[in-house]
């Protein structure tokens, strides 16, 4: 077992100012460290490790501006990380990156104030917060949210309960989507504060198909909060749905690149097995049907990584790319679900058990499908919003 001041990088946070792709080489050195040195700990000892690590090593949120705490790296690259990342089959390495515990993009739209009260903390790894929208009654449409904000003359009171909201028994901060009601403007917006706030009870963890994913359904009994807990300021009440679609782009592309990776372990562990497995006086990947298996696996991770990677340029760009990074996690979450099962299939009994990591694997990709929009609402915002370059038809 290791501490965090045991690591020590050679290669500096600060030459992702000169080169962004020598995050890469960052890393490697992290995961190198973190692997040995994480075993023996308890999950929540894992996942601190994990974040410190990242942090340490700059990687942690490393996507967000140099003014707030992060690197500045182009979405291009943060994606690859978190491939990168994922593929090393370790369940908590998505900690050393950014992810759900983490600073949200909902915070760069928030006031210069609010960046700096919030956002920082968070991109500096100090606080992690937790991000309470969805409700028991209403799942993922939040038109039937009935969680509200009513405006009190000096400030606003929530009341409602929030359901699945990773993290919350956790955090230091909670971003929570309410209905407004009361004031000179009126409609769903986000609120945030700290979770030691009076009225905010997080009432049960509810456990589920991954054990390492903690899920918890939250009351949100008259917490009292001030005008400037809107996030945006006071004029951006009632644009809580603009909010959400120009924010979730990003962690959309975050879950379809840590979901490639998973498919490239998981295919990695179906290809050794095959190439090494001997039945009946040959290598099992001379059967066909395996082969199968392998070789649509690999067109799916490679045409997942093209969506992913085509996704993160857009953003790059400057695009709100909300089609792009729906593709993506569509594409790849589904596909990897297949990839992991088939790598189960190639290994037989080997694949259900716990030292080949694929039964973990296919728990956090089972819940990608779901999780930050699930497939069947992707698939309905593609169809409803076309291509911005029209295919040639000449």
């Amino acid at each position: 077992m290791g501490r965090v001041d045991e690591f020590v990088p050679t290669v500096s946070p600060e030459e992702m100012l000169k080169d962004p792709w020598a995050s890469r080489a960052i890393l490697r050195e992290a995961l190198d460290w973190l692997s040995p040195n994480a075993e023996g700990l308890d999950e929540d000892g894992q996942r601190l490790l994990a974040r410190q690590v990242g942090v340490k090593s700059g990687l942690y949120a490393a996507e967000y501006p140099i003014e707030y705490g992060g690197w500045s790296i182009p979405e291009l690259v943060a994606v690859e990380l978190r491939e990168e990342a994922a593929a090393t089959g370790l369940w908590y390495s998505r900690y050393l990156l950014s992810n759900f515990h983490g600073p949200s993009r909902l915070l760069m739209q928030a006031t210069p104030e609010q960046r700096e009260r919030w956002l920082r903390p968070l991109v500096e790894g100090r606080w992690t917060r937790c991000l309470a929208m969805t409700e028991e009654s209403g799942g993922s449409d939040l038109g039937a949210m009935r969680t509200t904000a009513t405006w009190t003359g000096d400030g606003w009171e929530l009341n409602g309960r929030k359901f699945l909201i990773g993290n919350a028994a956790d955090a230091e901060v909670a971003i929570v989507l309410a209905h407004a009601v009361g004031g000179r403007a009126s409609g769903p917006s986000f609120f945030i504060f700290r979770t030691t706030a009076p009225g905010w009870r997080v009432l049960r963890r509810l456990p589920g198909m991954d054990p390492k994913y903690k899920a918890y359904e939250v009351e949100i009994d008259g917490v009292r909060l001030p005008e400037s807990a809107v996030i945006g300021g006071s004029g951006q009440v009632g644009a809580g749905i603009g909010k959400v679609s120009e924010g979730m782009a990003y962690g959309r592309l975050a879950m379809a690149a840590r979901a490639v990776g998973l498919a490239r372990y998981a295919l990695g562990v179906a290809r050794r097995h095959a190439s090494e497995r001997v039945i009946g006086g040959g290598r099992l990947s001379d059967n066909q049907y395996i082969r199968e298996f392998l070789v649509r696996s690999d067109v799916a991770v490679e045409a997942s990584r093209c969506l992913v990677r085509r996704a993160a340029a857009a953003l790059d760009e400057g695009a709100v790319a909300v089609r792009e990074a729906a593709m993506a996690k569509l594409f790849a979450t589904e596909s990897a679900c297949q990839v992991a099962d088939d790598a189960m299939q190639t290994l037989g009994g080997r694949g259900w058990l716990a030292e080949y990591r694929l039964e973990q694997v296919y728990r956090e990709l089972r819940a990608f499908r779901i999780a930050d929009g699930a497939s069947e609402l992707l698939k309905e915002t593609i169809f409803h919003l076309p291509p911005v370059t029209p295919l040639r038809t000449e």
